[in-house]
């Protein structure tokens, strides 16, 4: 766990001295942070104008808790709610799917449809951008070319939504179909592995859409063949990196919990008396942080995953043995150092 540990955290150092390098790497990571606000706000709006006070309470429950939407250090919250495995991607509303007649039930599908294809996207520029960078050196990738990129390979992206729309239900089949005993235990764990995989999948098969312009069958056969080889530097990246993510989100909300409770206090004890305008600045300046985090969480997974591509490109053209020759992209090499 340690040792994780440790790569996750060069992987981190060598992705931020990457983007510290360009900036613009972290464009669409910053956009995304604030898109998923967006549609998350429209459905709290949906949610109370179409379904009633169990609708209310969801949107109230997510308006209490804030940060959870900034969340990005772990699947299954609030970074992947409308991403490859999330609880309200385009097919993760089945416990509210009796609240909601069919005209509400299609509004919501087409909102979250768009969320998820909006995440995509930005997730493809940051891809198209980290591979300029890597290939052409620093400052070379434009946001400009790397959107046109993206959208040039937008049906198999669309694709790519289908079919985690299928994934998603047949995980949800599975779990619904569970008994008790042995036979459930195993359903649960077969829906698991469902949701798992195609999450990992999601993420190499994003960056052959992207870098070689391939249909969604194409890059699912590329992703296959570099799955294969590298499911060991796939595991340690995803446990390095949801480590660190993890540790330095609880260090940021610690701090802000912390802050925000010490000048409270302080202020019913009439011991000291912080002025509105003071913690108005403290708060926007920790949701600033907040942010940056959750940008560079996002920002480091998608460049780990297109750096393993980069270097599984040039592993293909050798032999076998002399694959540990061959050069990783800085990041990756970082991470497996």
């Amino acid at each position: 766990m340690f040792e994780s540990f440790g790569r996750g955290f060069r992987m981190i150092y060598a992705s931020i001295k990457m983007g510290w390098q360009d900036k613009r790497l972290l464009l669409p990571s910053v956009l995304t942070v604030f898109t998923n606000f967006f549609f998350a706000i429209v459905l709290m709006i949906e949610a109370k104008q179409k379904m009633g006070g169990t609708g209310a309470g969801v949107a109230n429950q997510l308006a209490a808790a804030p940060h959870e939407l900034m969340n990005h250090a772990k699947h299954g919250e609030m970074l992947n709610m409308a991403g490859l495995n999330g609880s309200m991607d385009q097919s993760g509303f089945n416990a509210l799917s009796g609240l909601m007649g069919s005209e509400t039930t299609f509004l919501v599908t087409c909102i979250i449809s768009v969320w998820w294809l909006t995440n995509r996207f930005l997730e493809g520029v940051t891809t198209a951008l980290v591979y300029s960078h890597l290939t052409e050196g620093p400052g070379s990738g434009k946001f400009s070319t790397a959107c046109q990129a993206v959208l040039t390979s937008l049906p198999a992206i669309v694709m790519l939504g289908a079919v985690t729309l299928v994934a998603k239900k047949l995980a949800g089949w599975m779990r619904d179909k569970r008994g008790s005993g042995i036979f459930g235990f195993g359903m649960t764990f077969l829906a698991g592995i469902v949701e798992v995989f195609w999450t990992l999948a999601g993420h190499l098969i994003l960056p052959s859409i992207v870098i070689e312009g391939t249909s969604f069958w194409g890059a699912l056969k590329r992703a296959d063949k570099i799955a294969q080889g590298n499911l060991l530097t796939i595991g340690v990246g995803e446990v390095g990196v949801d480590l660190i993510c993890k540790a330095v989100s609880a260090a940021v909300y610690a701090v802000g919990m912390a802050g925000f409770g010490g000048a409270w206090y302080l202020n019913t004890q009439g011991m000291a008396a912080i002025s509105g305008p003071v913690i108005i600045v403290a708060g926007l300046a920790w949701a600033s942080l907040v942010v940056l985090v959750t940008a560079m969480s996002l920002y480091i997974r998608a460049s780990f995953y297109t750096c393993l591509y980069v270097w599984a490109i040039e592993a293909e053209s050798v032999e076998e043995t002399e694959r540990s020759n061959i050069s990783a992209p800085a990041p990756l090499a970082a991470a497996l150092a």
